[in-house]
This record gives C-alpha cells, sequence and structure tokens, in this order.
C-alpha cells in the first residue's frame, strides 16, 4: 500500500510540473540586416530572427522590399531598415508569415510553430502619403478559427511610422499570419513564443530525480527484509 501511494505521489509531482511548462518568450522583427543598410532590396522568401516571410501568390507577382535606413527618396524613412510591399500589377495578392525556418532552407511553407503578435510600427510606403492606407492582418490560429485586424496609416502628406497595438486574439495560438493589403511599410514587430519556463524546467529536473531514486530503490530491495529467516 504504502509503495503505491509514493508512486502516485511522483507521478501526480511529475503531472503537476508540466502543467506550468510552456511560458511565452518576447522578441522584435527589426529588419536589420547586415545586407539591408542602403537602398532597396527585393525578395520573395527570406527569414527574419525565426521567423519566414514569403509571397503567397504564384507569379506574376510584385516583390517584398527591404528599405535600407539610407534610402531613396519618396519613401518612409525611420533611421533602421524595415520592410515594405507595393502591389503594382493590381492583382490579388498576399504575404504569409510563420514562425518556421523554412526559409532558412529556400523552402516554401504555409503554417509554422505557434506564436502571438503584440504590436507593430506600419507607415503608407510611399511618402509623402497623400492619402491613408488601410492595412489587414489576418491569422490563422492552431485551432481553425481566424481573426482579423485592420490598421488605418499616412495620409494628409505624413512620412512617419505609426505604433499599433494588436488585440488580445492574436496575443498566442496563430500558426501563421497573412497580408492582403495592396500597400504596406512594416517594422518593429514585437512577437512572442512558447518556451519552457525555468521554475518548470527545475520541477520537471527534481520530479525525474525522484522517480529515478525510487527506481533504484525498488531494484535494490527492501533493507529491512534482508537475511530475514522463512525457515521451519
Amino acid at each position: 500500500m504504502k509503495k503505491t501511494l509514493r508512486y502516485l505521489t511522483l507521478t501526480g509531482l511529475v503531472a503537476a510540473t508540466l502543467l506550468p511548462f510552456s511560458a511565452h518568450g518576447q522578441g522584435t522583427l527589426d529588419f536589420n540586416t547586415p545586407w539591408a543598410n542602403d537602398g532597396i532590396t527585393y525578395f520573395g522568401l527570406a527569414p527574419f530572427n525565426g521567423f519566414s516571410f514569403r509571397l503567397g501568390t504564384p507569379p506574376p507577382h510584385d516583390g517584398m522590399a527591404i528599405i535600407g535606413a539610407v534610402g531613396p527618396a519618396g519613401y518612409p524613412h525611420n533611421g533602421t531598415p524595415y520592410v515594405g510591399f507595393i502591389n503594382t500589377l493590381g492583382t490579388a495578392q498576399l504575404i504569409v508569415i510563420a514562425y518556421t525556418n523554412a526559409a532558412e532552407r529556400g523552402e516554401s511553407f504555409l503554417n509554422g510553430g505557434p506564436f502571438g503578435l503584440v504590436s507593430v510600427d506600419l507607415a503608407d510606403p510611399v511618402a509623402p502619403s497623400l492619402s491613408p492606407v488601410s492595412i489587414t492582418f489576418n491569422g490563422f490560429r492552431v485551432d481553425n478559427s481566424l481573426v482579423t485586424q485592420t490598421f488605418t496609416v499616412g495620409g494628409g502628406g505624413s512620412a512617419t511610422f505609426q505604433n499599433f497595438l494588436f488585440s488580445p486574439d492574436f496575443g498566442s495560438g496563430l500558426v501563421r499570419v497573412e497580408i492582403p493589403s495592396g500597400a504596406w511599410a512594416m517594422d518593429n514587430l514585437v512577437f512572442t513564443v512558447p518556451e519552457p519556463s525555468a521554475p518548470a524546467l527545475l520541477g520537471l529536473g527534481l520530479a525525474l530525480w525522484f522517480a529515478r531514486a525510487a527506481g533504484w530503490r525498488r531494484m535494490r530491495g527492501n533493507p529491512a527484509s534482508a537475511g530475514r529467516s522463512t525457515g521451519g
């Protein structure tokens, strides 16, 4: 009976440790790549800090662009590189973003690991901006549900970025985000990704140590019964 209770206690310890195993780490996609200090570089597939960006529309299509900190006139500038897109073809085009290293291998992708979005700096990719621009983010979640949010920037001759907060629906559980809007400039995309918490890792280590110790005791037997006579 005591062995059974001890086993149940260890099992409960392991289970309780695993429950809070995931926390959320936060990072920022600032697009400060060493190859984008000046001018403009076009791309259709690129990795950024563990995330991958790709054009989600078959050719013909336009390319995304990294606009350098020292770029040409006619673009907004905030002193650092950023990513932008302008649809010049008049056909539907979208950008796919996912938490995957597929782009590092030169591979296409759809979904990736779960992540969340916190905030982003947005601007009209044409400066000065003559009229407001709407930029939509469609988030596809692990449970196959869809969340969407639209931000409006520019207009009035502006040439600067504005900071926006995503709704709590974007906070976690996304497997990809699509941007169907035809014109946008983006910088400082703040994201969250699941990561093991330090207390959970410590608790799991202790639970496994106790479980192993209990196993060794069972293998060695009960010292109190060693040498006990069973003669008649």
